[in-house]
């Protein structure tokens, strides 16, 4: 019996499903057993799934793409759009990664399967025949200890999960390979994966649900970079003109298109797509994202990026991640707020003396504390900043 997204990604008889609920089990058991991988499929099957949905054809304007799927953007600062793609552009990047595995892997997922990468980990690993074990609610310290006895060598996960695991000390040294995508990997991060997986390589690589993998890492790349082209993955940048340095990318993994709605900073030409993001490529063909301009603060002619106050934040004790956003000010044009969450008592002295090298006008005039059970998530494993803005908006 194969997985009945109309058969187009089947499961491998030789995989194998697991999670809080039940020990390992193949597709007709999970199905028997009602598990939440055997809830999900019967609600794509049955029409009934409104992130996911079979559908028989869909126009694309180029011609009639037969066996699509919807999955959803990760939607970190805007709404999630539902994206349209066909089950053979996953598969073809199934195959590449294949190349790179053992005969047998133990995938190890995070989060909500209606978002694209805990999806594509699940279905990678079933059409490949290997053993997967989902790991549903990230704050649950059962769950996360039970992905221990599971011995997982293949994990992929975003660097906001990264950040949740730490806080409850878990250790997989049993991981060989671990595919991190999502956000940047900073510092500290990057030091805790590795306490994490401590034998394990990390693979940072970048793209999107629109794109699939644009780029992936390996042990020579530079710390900023976010690797060199994915297999079969052609990558340009334009070179003149207002959107100069915009990256474009052309592979077999791109998308259809959005369900409904649309984003005004993707294009396509030909066999191209851009999603709106720039970059640069140095002579050994390493890509170097450059920042967006949503991704900086810009106060009094003096410019700073996001990141740079969130990073600073998360070397406090006890604080798991943070955030920061502007809002707009009458006077100044911006003023900045932040959110910490926090796994233990974190006295707000420490959190501005974290602050202390940065100028005083980019310093939050606020900083929220939050308790990491109270931090808003996606299902796409990243926290969820358009909560925290409604929430805690300043007027």
């Amino acid at each position: 019996m194969g997985l009945k997204l109309s058969d187009l990604i089947r499961w491998n008889p030789d995989a194998r499903y697991s999670s809080l609920q039940v020990k390992s089990c193949n597709f007709t058991e999970a199905m028997c057993k009602n598990l939440p991988i055997a809830k999900f499929v019967r609600k794509v099957s049955e029409g009934k799934c409104p992130l996911m949905l079979d559908l028989e054809k869909v126009e694309t304007g180029r011609s009639e793409i037969f066996g699509v799927f919807r999955t959803k953007t990760g939607g970190t600062s805007k709404e999630p759009k539902s994206v349209l793609r066909t089950s053979k552009s996953w598969i073809k990047s199934f195959e590449v990664i294949n190349s790179f595995q053992q005969n047998s892997e133990n995938y190890l997922i995070f989060g909500d399967l209606t978002h694209s990468l805990a999806l594509y980990g699940m279905l990678e690993a079933l059409y490949l025949g290997h053993k997967v074990h989902h790991v549903q609610k990230l704050k649950s310290e059962d769950e996360l200890k039970l992905s221990v006895k599971f011995e997982p060598t293949f994990v992929y996960i975003t660097p906001t999960q990264i950040r949740f695991i730490s806080s409850f000390f878990i250790t997989l040294p049993s991981t060989l390979n671990v595919y991190i995508g999502g956000g940047r990997l900073n510092f500290q991060t990057r030091e805790m994966a590795k306490q994490i997986f401590p034998n394990a390589t990390l693979h940072l690589f970048y793209g999107s649900s629109e794109t699939s993998f644009i780029t992936i890492s390996d042990e020579f790349t530079p710390v900023e970079s976010v690797g060199k082209a994915f297999p079969n993955v052609e990558i340009k940048l334009e070179k003149n003109g207002p959107n100069k340095n915009r990256i474009w990318v052309k592979s077999e993994y791109l998308f259809l298109k959005y369900a409904n709605g649309s984003n005004k900073n993707l294009f396509r030409q030909d066999d191209w797509l851009t999603i709106g993001e720039y970059g640069k490529i140095d002579k050994d063909g390493y890509l170097f994202l450059l920042s967006e301009d949503n991704s900086r603060i810009t106060i009094a002619d003096n410019t700073m990026e996001i990141y740079e106050i969130e990073d600073k934040l998360k070397t406090v004790e006890n604080v798991i991640d943070a955030a920061v956003w502007k809002i707009e000010n009458k006077l100044s044009g911006h003023r900045i707020v932040a959110a910490v969450a926090t796994n233990g008592e974190v006295h707000s002295d420490r959190l501005y003396d974290a602050l202390d090298e940065i100028k005083k006008i980019f310093k939050p005039k606020k900083i929220y504390k939050i308790s990491l059970n109270e931090w808003p998530l996606l299902p796409s494993g990243k926290t969820d900043i358009r909560a925290l803005k409604s929430h805690y908006h300043e007027q």
